[in-house]
């Protein structure tokens, strides 16, 4: 069975679904250090000039050792009606938009204390929508001590998986002799995002795939 492992993310890119698609099981990183700054409470969505960022701010001041399923959002300021009027307004001539806007409405509607809970929420929502049925766990679920590659290799021999998918982004740090060692074959991604008709002129590379569904709708696994 081949395995792939990544960490929860808010609306993550098309990488993460193409991935998806790939393997058997699919195993959600939520139990390592949450990192400021990056993928993990936001991502990009197209606008006008560009692209511009959601992010769902996070309580993260004093609290530097805490894992990702930990992390509490910030409700103090109404950041989910800020993100649905950005979708709203940046994606209104979007020809799949209307078809998703009830369930992005629903989502945001929803109250959410851990970032945890709105990025599985956010992945749910793109995974149903790419029509993708792969299996999912969390790794909270396999209580694994190791860390890196170490952990990685873990967790799929503790899943039953034979083989690790991993981004070709890892092949600077990843070391085969863990997985060799565990029994796990190694294998690489190898994905190059294409260009697909966005709501505004011109092509942005690197959104969340949130961009796709809304511009392509069931055609979206083409680009995947």
């Amino acid at each position: 069975m081949k395995a792939a492992i990544h960490q929860l993310q808010y609306w993550p890119g098309l990488r993460f679904f193409a991935k998806m698609r790939q393997v058997e099981l699919f195993i959600y990183l939520d139990d390592v250090q949450f990192e400021k700054r990056e993928f993990q409470n936001r991502n990009r969505i197209r606008s006008a000039r560009g692209w511009q960022y959601l992010t769902a701010p996070a309580l993260s001041k004093g609290r530097f050792s805490q894992k990702i399923n930990e992390v509490e959002l910030d409700n103090t300021a109404d950041w989910r009606a800020e993100h649905l009027l950005a979708l709203k307004t940046n994606y209104a001539r979007a020809p799949f938009f209307k078809n998703y806007l009830p369930g992005l409405e629903e989502l945001y509607l929803r109250d959410y204390r851990l970032l945890a809970d709105l990025a599985i929420a956010t992945m749910d929502f793109l995974k149903d929508g790419f029509g993708i049925g792969t299996p999912v766990k969390f790794s909270s679920e396999y209580a694994v001590a190791e860390s890196s590659g170490a952990r990685l290799a873990r967790l799929c021999a503790r899943a039953g998986a034979d083989e690790y998918l991993s981004g070709a982004g890892a092949k600077d740090y990843l070391d085969p002799n863990v997985f060799n060692y565990a029994g796990i074959r190694l294998s690489w991604q190898h994905f190059e995002p294409r260009p697909y008709p966005q709501a505004f002129p011109g092509f942005e590379p690197d959104m969340s795939a949130l961009d796709l569904l809304l511009n392509c709708g069931p055609r979206s696994t083409e680009w995947l």
